[in-house]
């Protein structure tokens, strides 16, 4: 027994060990491509010849490329769409075509199933328009997979016929080899297991042939690893969990080898199931945690939704319901995410029996409550084969009617007759009814000229009242007047307790300061003063904004006066130590309980000793030298009353080598919303747009990301106040 215990330590060990020395190596290739981007960037940039044009294209679609291989998929649409407006306006159709195909795949990727259907097609038209048979291949196969995924199978099927026409007519083997293996795929989807098994050997046979000459292609070993995977898929489904696992550690052999994070997160998922469904519940427990590491390094988040069902599903069956049940609420959190309901339906499934089996009657019921909503939710995504059934049976039942019409203009001969001899009768029955109508008529506009008669009284006594709101409301105008003058007063004083940025200026290199509140008045504030030959420079942000946050900025602009200019302190540390005491002791907050204080980042700059010194509560500093960006984070306690009371705030020093640039914010910039799907701007794009500026003069940087803003908000509201202060030491 103890020699058993012992042997599975070793191989618990051996796994983990083995991930870990991966989980470096996919360390190593991210921050190589990061690297890479980063040259490619800088080579943009150095590109200023319009006869270059084409140049800049083709680096703008090879820095969105090396986004996509690391998943970062809004920096992959952005710079593919950039390349794509430059090649329309060069009128480079050929590369406006690539970055075309290009955005749809990343729009696949997103589940945005419309806008990557759009770009394939459209890169279809330009491709056959050219002529360039290699990229027509290319197109038909993006729209075929867009269409598979999207449940169009029978379209799906269409174009992937064909593209292998077209691969066999033009001899293309390495196309033919993709159009066998996607077919397979698609027949897969399908359920016809016998087709896929043969197409997916197809397409095997010919990637081997291919790997034959091109032994270091990459791409054909992982198309090769993909026909292995789905061939592995075809026999779970058809419960050969002997041959599918063999095959899919064939796969993930050479996925390890090549790196491949999203098919090795595929490979595991796979192998754990497989080893669920045998009832090794430990082994299919180490395989899913490892298929959660991948999924979470590729941001999948479908596939952890999944994986965290799966975990409650074993943990459910293996009776250990605590574990099952905190997995599957991620499962669902997860899923409503993604708006995944068949998910969801089989997570709250689960849910069901195990608060069952818990006798937790009430949660059992919820769970099955939702449940039945989910399931009903699924039933109407398959309306269109019911709809189809409808139609047939309406075909039916039209010809049916078309049928008994025919009998029934037989019977109608023999009624007109009949009719003819009613005729007299019929038209006393009109004479009757007219008689009815006319005493209806009247008795309905005796009750009309009544009813008109109430509307007009209330309509008088509605007049009154709208003249007693117009009073009202020019009361409330005038209020709203005055207190708009209080305000306005108020900002006047703001500004003038404000420093002067010429004068930050004239102690710099360079600086700029970009200052837009939401309301009149503002809870951002920036400060600064010089003591002791060292430069303390601050960007605070209050709690609130508006009136509230302005009274918040005076304290905060008082106390720092207090603290640097009068005591003398100059370590940044020591000043927010001694700033989060008085705001604390100001608003009484030992005893109110009140939460009330400032983000802020603050630096001391000593130009003769090169230094700079920075403290952070909460809010960071970003570094720019040499075309390395840094940001360093500032303490997680804020200025006033925290949780974190007994930590002290910490001091991190910058040594000045070369010129550098260095920028303080408020939160106010990274949340508002915009853009074309109204999301917030956040700090990574911020990070990104002052690493594309920063050797720009400080004023003109200024201009852009005011700019920058202007184009993302468009219609937006501004949601905070903004302030970022820049400054530059050579």
């Amino acid at each position: 027994m103890k020699i058993i215990k012992c042997l599975t330590l070793f191989l618990l060990f051996t796994v983990l060990n083995l991930a870990y020395v991966h989980a470096q190596a996919n360390e190593f290739l991210y921050d190589s491509l990061a690297v890479k981007i980063s040259d490619k960037k800088i080579q943009f940039k150095k590109i200023t010849s319009p006869d270059k044009a084409n140049e800049k294209i083709a680096l703008l679609k090879s820095i969105g490329s090396d986004y996509y291989r690391i998943n970062q998929l809004d920096s992959a649409i952005y710079y593919f769409q950039l390349g794509a407006r430059q090649a329309l306006r060069s009128k480079n159709k050929e590369l406006y075509s690539s970055l075309k195909y290009n955005l749809s795949l990343v729009y696949l990727n997103r589940g945005m199933y419309k806008e990557a259907l759009d770009a394939a097609l459209f890169s279809l038209e330009t491709d056959q328009a050219l002529g360039n048979m290699d990229h027509i291949l290319s197109s038909l196969n993006s729209v075929a997979l867009i269409y598979q995924e999207w449940g169009m199978y029978d379209k799906a099927l269409d174009y992937r016929l064909q593209s292998i026409k077209l691969s066999e007519d033009i001899n293309n083997s390495l196309e033919l080899a993709n159009g066998y293996f996607n077919l397979g795929s698609l027949y897969i989807k399908i359920g016809k297991y016998v087709k896929a098994l043969n197409y997916l050997k197809l397409a095997e046979e010919n990637y081997q042939l291919l790997l034959e000459t091109n032994q270091t292609d990459s791409q054909l070993k992982k198309s090769l690893s993909e026909c292995i995977y789905s061939t592995g898929l075809i026999h779970v489904y058809k419960q050969e969990y002997q041959k599918a696992l063999m095959l899919f550690n064939e796969a993930l052999r050479i996925k390890n080898n090549l790196l491949d994070f999203v098919g090795e997160g595929n490979c595991y998922y796979q192998i754990g199931l497989i080893h669920f469904l045998d009832n090794d519940f430990e082994e299919a427990r180490q395989n899913y945690f490892l298929s959660l590491q991948y999924k979470n390094r590729v941001d999948d988040l479908k596939g952890i939704a999944l994986v965290y069902f799966r975990m409650g599903e074993l943990y459910f069956v293996w009776s250990k319901y605590h574990e099952s049940a905190t997995f599957l609420h991620k499962s669902i959190v997860g899923a409503q995410q993604i708006n995944d309901h068949e998910l969801l339906k089989e997570s709250y499934k689960v849910l069901y029996k195990l608060y069952s089996k818990q006798n937790k009657y009430q949660q059992a019921l919820k769970s099955h409550e939702y449940f039945k909503m989910y399931s009903d939710s699924c039933l109407d995504k398959n309306m269109t084969n019911v709809v189809e059934e409808l139609s047939i049976k309406y075909e039916s039942e039209k010809k049916e009617k078309e049928n008994n019409i025919l009998i029934g203009e037989n019977k109608l001969k023999a009624l007109t007759i009949q009719k003819q001899k009613s005729k007299e009768l019929y038209m006393l029955v009109m004479i009757v009814l007219i008689l009815f109508i006319v005493v209806v008529l009247a008795i309905l506009y005796r009750s009309k000229r009544k009813t008109n008669n109430l509307i007009s009284y209330k309509n008088r006594l509605l007049g009154k009242q709208n003249i007693r709101i117009a009073e009202q409301k020019q009361e409330i105008e005038k209020k709203n007047l005055r207190m708009t003058d209080s305000i306005l007063y108020a900002k006047r004083i703001q500004q003038a307790m404000l420093a002067d940025v010429n004068e930050l200026n004239k102690l710099l290199d360079d600086a700029f300061i970009y200052f837009k509140p939401k309301d009149i008045v503002s809870g951002d504030f920036y400060w600064f003063a010089k003591v002791d030959q060292k430069l303390v420079l601050a960007a605070v942000d209050c709690t609130g904004h508006g009136v509230p946050g302005a009274f918040m900025s005076m304290l905060g602009n008082s106390f720092l006066n207090q603290i640097v200019i009068h005591q003398k302190i100059s370590s940044p540390h020591k000043i927010l130590e001694a700033l989060s005491k008085e705001v604390e002791f100001a608003l009484n907050q030992e005893e109110t309980k009140n939460r009330d204080g400032m983000d802020m980042s603050l630096c001391t700059i000593d130009l003769q000793a090169k230094l700079v010194d920075f403290s952070g509560a909460k809010n960071p500093l970003i570094v720019i030298r040499n075309g390395v960006t840094q940001r360093i984070k500032g303490d997680r306690k804020n200025i006033g009353r925290n949780l974190y009371k007994d930590k002290e705030f910490d001091n991190h020093q910058i040594e000045i080598t070369s010129p550098t640039c260095f920028y303080m914010f408020s939160d106010g910039y990274a949340d508002q919303f915009g853009g074309v799907k109204g999301r917030k701007f956040l700090i990574k794009r911020l990070q990104d747009l002052l690493g594309d500026i920063y050797h720009k003069p400080m004023n003109e940087q200024k201009q852009i990301l005011h700019s920058t803003m202007e184009e993302w908000m468009k219609d937006e509201d501004q949601v905070d106040d903004i302030l970022i202060v820049g400054f530059k030491i050579e």
